[in-house]
């Protein structure tokens, strides 16, 4: 098949995949408010395995449920459960206790039983549990038996293994007799050390891929209003025109897995991300290379050039080289960091196109904006002089201080500066 062709195949596909899209997501399938309740069953879409078999094999999903703690008088305890069912055969589940400040994650097991297999304290600088409080749930599906909660970005597991992965095999060199017969193939295995994965496997009777409903219930003084599915990020209601703390709140529940070290490097490349946590690593929600980018602290840029993909895309493109891309580039809303008039049909394609094609987002930007987002970049700008200064001066000012302090030792030991040999002696 012509590139052109496969290329055309893809984009077709992918935009049949973008619903309507609001403005607290990107690339979601559904996302809609649930009002105040404390049940709630979502039946998962495309996932009749005999109408649609394997249909969501091997794609990484999320699940997104945002709720708050109101004050209202109740006997019961606050407790949140969430869960994916197979039917009514359970998968995976959370059971959040705010009373007691606990959580149970559990699964049914291979004998058909019931089986704790996480268990732990919630954690209060994240969760008070308190009226008026908001909270999040996210369930990430990494693959047939990964699995991960997050609440209020506490990750609800624990248990890391670090391996050696073999990447590839090279073939390097052919044997041959005398006869120029091949004798063997030498072969050099590609291998990557501290691959970290979690130690865990969501052994359930039925894989991720098997749910076909999310299950919602909530008892005391919590409530949901809103559920978000698909393969994309989400976040919180009423962040428009606060780009950065979107990011921030993204990051926080991300796979990033920030070190002292490569925090420097990433504040390098993203001084805005003063704020940022660490991550959660390998129990986070997505990488952080879909991070929604800021043009300024307040507004989205207007072109995002890696956004979450979907199934549109191959889980292995024609071309190998393109597997680190795999993703769409959107022009975007500046103010809501949604796809530019909802409509990603005519504003999102495959990421290396934007490379191929130098697409253009010009048309995304905000021209309202121009004067504000000026004097943010040369207030950034100045601010970025003033703190070269500052480290000029205060290197000099070292550099003074080491000075003097050296010539009062030099005059305390009667020294002589130019030729560092005691006054009076002459030098050998």
């Amino acid at each position: 098949m012509h590139f052109a062709t496969k290329f055309h195949c893809i984009f077709v596909l992918a935009s049949a995949m973008f619903s309507s899209i609001p403005a607290h997501s990107m690339n979601c399938l559904d996302d809609f408010d649930l009002d105040d309740v404390q049940s709630y069953t979502y039946q998962i879409p495309n996932s009749d395995q005999k109408e649609k078999p394997h249909y969501w094999d091997h794609h990484q999903l999320n699940y997104y449920v945002f709720g708050k703690f109101d004050d209202s008088t109740s006997d019961q305890e606050t407790k949140i459960t969430a869960g994916v069912y197979n039917h009514d055969k359970l998968i995976y589940e959370t059971e959040i206790n705010c009373n007691k400040g606990t959580y149970s994650n559990k699964i049914l097991n291979r004998k058909s039983q019931i089986e704790e297999l996480f268990a732990g304290k919630l954690d209060r600088n994240l969760t008070s549990c308190k009226a008026g409080e908001p909270f999040d749930l996210i369930l990430k599906v990494n693959n047939f038996n990964a699995m991960s909660w997050i609440f209020n970005a506490q990750p609800l597991q624990y248990g890391v293994k670090e391996f050696r992965k073999r990447i590839a095999n090279t073939k390097t060199a052919v044997q041959t007799d005398e006869n120029n017969v091949r004798t063997g193939i030498t072969e050099t295995k590609k291998y990557v050390d501290g691959v970290k994965r979690p130690l865990t496997k969501i052994t359930s009777k039925y894989h991720a891929y098997l749910a076909t409903k999310f299950v919602l219930k909530a008892s005391g003084n919590a409530r949901f209003d809103r559920l978000v599915f698909g393969q994309c990020n989400a976040w919180p209601k009423g962040m428009e025109s606060r780009c950065q703390d979107v990011r921030n709140w993204i990051h926080t529940r991300s796979k990033a897995n920030l070190t002292e070290e490569t925090m420097e490097d990433h504040l390098r490349d993203f001084p805005f991300d003063v704020n940022v946590t660490r991550g959660l690593g390998v129990f986070g929600n997505n990488r952080i290379v879909h991070n929604p980018l800021c043009l300024t602290t307040k507004y989205f840029n207007f072109l995002q050039s890696l956004v979450h993909p979907d199934r549109g895309i191959p889980q292995d493109p024609f071309n190998p080289s393109l597997r680190s891309m795999r993703a769409y580039c959107c022009c975007t809303d500046m103010r809501t960091g949604q796809v530019f008039n909802n409509d990603p049909e005519n504003n999102c394609v495959f990421a290396p196109q934007c490379l191929w094609a130098g697409t253009s987002c010009q048309r995304a930007f905000d021209p309202t904006l121009g004067t504000e987002i000026e004097r943010e970049f040369t207030r950034l700008r100045e601010e970025e002089e003033r703190k070269e200064k500052e480290q000029v001066s205060e290197a000099l000012e070292e550099h003074v201080d080491t000075e003097s302090k050296l010539a009062a030792v030099l005059h305390i030991n009667n020294t002589n500066a130019d030729t560092g040999v005691l006054a009076g002696n002459t030098p050998s």
